[in-house]
């Protein structure tokens, strides 16, 4: 958390939502002039903490009634209803977006995100020396073992310059867990209708059983 850039925020009459993978770090964000926080709980793509969303959300509500969105595994409907359920303001979604038309993104990563799911992410400080999010597959056509990879630490953080290791982002490809469920490269419209969809249809269901 940097005060410096919270006030530059504010003076422009912006927000600043900031993120944070324990209770900890929320509370110091706060403390620094944050006006929200993105809880980037387990599951999520890139630099992810390891915390269920469940714990992650109710630790902070316990103390904070600001502005909160949920990252971790939103790529449906039905997971945008629970985060808001479980106390989330919001839903951050991000890996099904890398795999449409509007995407900036190699055609490469784009369908890696398609043909994987779950199974297909692997969790890995080596990259950045931040723990993080990547898909398994780009790791293998890096040459590496997924299921063997060394450790970093933040001490050694390096977004490219290092030439021994593979280039986070740009080769290695993060994504989030919940990728399973994107079918298809397609414009960004069908996947906000897709889940605006399956959001209003669990919210119906989930109210005609309580009626």
């Amino acid at each position: 958390a940097r005060v410096e850039v919270n006030e530059a925020a504010h003076s422009c009459g912006g927000i600043v939502m900031h993120d944070i993978i324990n209770n900890r770090f929320a509370k110091k964000a706060i403390e620094k002039g944050a006006d929200g926080l993105v809880a980037v709980a387990a599951g999520a793509g890139g630099h992810a903490g390891q915390q269920s969303p469940f714990a992650l959300v109710r630790e902070i509500r316990e103390w904070f009634d600001g502005p909160l969105a949920l990252s971790g595994s939103i790529a449906t409907g039905e997971s945008l209803l629970g985060a808001r359920a479980m106390g989330a303001d919001l839903g951050y979604t991000g890996s099904p977006f890398i795999a449409t038309d509007e995407a900036n993104a190699d055609q490469g990563y784009k369908d890696m995100i398609v043909d994987s799911g779950a199974e297909d992410i692997v969790y890995s400080s080596l990259f950045t020396g931040v723990w993080g999010n990547y898909l398994k597959g780009s790791v293998e056509a890096a040459g590496m073992d997924p299921d063997n990879l060394p450790q970093a630490d933040a001490s050694s953080m390096n977004f490219g310059s290092d030439r021994e290791k593979p280039k986070a982002w740009k080769t290695i490809w993060g994504s989030g867990q919940g990728i399973g469920a994107v079918k298809s490269v397609g414009p960004a419209q069908k996947i906000v209708d897709r889940m605006a969809d399956e959001y209003f249809a669990a919210g119906k269901k989930l109210a005609a059983e309580f009626s």
